[in-house]
């Protein structure tokens, strides 16, 4: 099983995830800012699988960044300034905490994915693909939070960018982008790959497509490179995920 490294180790997301990991068996090193929250993480699963690590993602450099990630396996970025601290916070975590985690994973030794929950506003311009609804739902999300959709494309860029130049073998770059979160109950079935732009996703349902998109691509089957769009749809995780893995369907043009 897997040793992982889960950054924004409180967010909701991320605490769904947790728990579905170490369902699966997988060791969870959380990285929470707020020491109070470590009973709450423990208690999401085995709590010899579930680790918390009390540190300030936005404050650490990258030699810190590549100390946390000794004996890890695998490195999930679920961290964001959620709207705090206004644009100067989003840029200092959303982009320039996230660009240092991926430098530094880039040249751990053990690190062979690097998957980062991002968001399906993250390009520069309206898909290909994108009906005219999903192009007024695209400008929409740029106008009210452009400094988030910004870091977050920064962000996708440089690890799709420095991931290529590394070369790093058995390395593995996923980019999930979900659409606008909701806290509803699971469904178990999405819409994944070059999904629509306009349309909301379980925060759930994100955190399942996470943990199998990572334990999915094994064995000949890789993510590496895909920006992977989702939303609520009619197929089951486990086939969608199959599917884009099988034929490399990615969200990126």
């Amino acid at each position: 099983m897997a040793r992982i490294l889960l950054l924004g180790g409180h967010g909701k997301v991320a605490l769904h995830m947790t728990k579905y990991l170490a369902a699966r068996n997988h060791t969870v090193t959380s990285v929470i800012r707020n020491s109070d929250h470590a009973e709450e993480i423990r208690s999401l699963g085995d709590a010899s699988l579930i680790k918390p690590l009390v540190a300030s993602i936005e404050d650490t450099d990258e030699e810190t960044a590549k100390k946390m990630m000794e004996n890890i396996d695998w490195v999930i970025w679920s961290a964001g300034a959620g709207g705090k601290g206004g644009k100067e916070r989003t840029k200092a975590v959303d982009e320039d905490a996230a660009k240092r985690f991926i430098s530094a994973a880039l040249v751990a030794p053990s690190v062979t994915k690097y998957l980062t929950i991002s968001a399906n506003c993250s390009r520069r311009k309206p898909a290909s693909y994108f009906t005219p609804e999903d192009i007024k739902a695209y400008e929409g999300v740029w106008a009210a939070i452009p400094a988030y959709c910004e870091a977050k494309t920064n962000a996708d860029e440089f690890l799709w960018a420095e991931s290529r130049k590394a070369k790093k073998s058995s390395w593995q770059d996923i980019c999930l982008r979900p659409g606008t979160l909701t806290d509803e109950p699971a469904t178990g079935k999405i819409e994944l790959g070059r999904a629509k732009q306009h349309g909301g996703i379980t925060r759930a349902d994100v955190a399942a497509t996470a943990v199998e998109l990572l334990d999915k691509s094994e064995g000949g089957l890789s993510a590496a490179g895909l920006w992977i769009d989702m939303i609520q749809g009619e197929d089951s995780i486990p086939n969608a995920v199959e599917k884009v893995l099988k034929e490399k369907i990615s969200s990126r043009e």
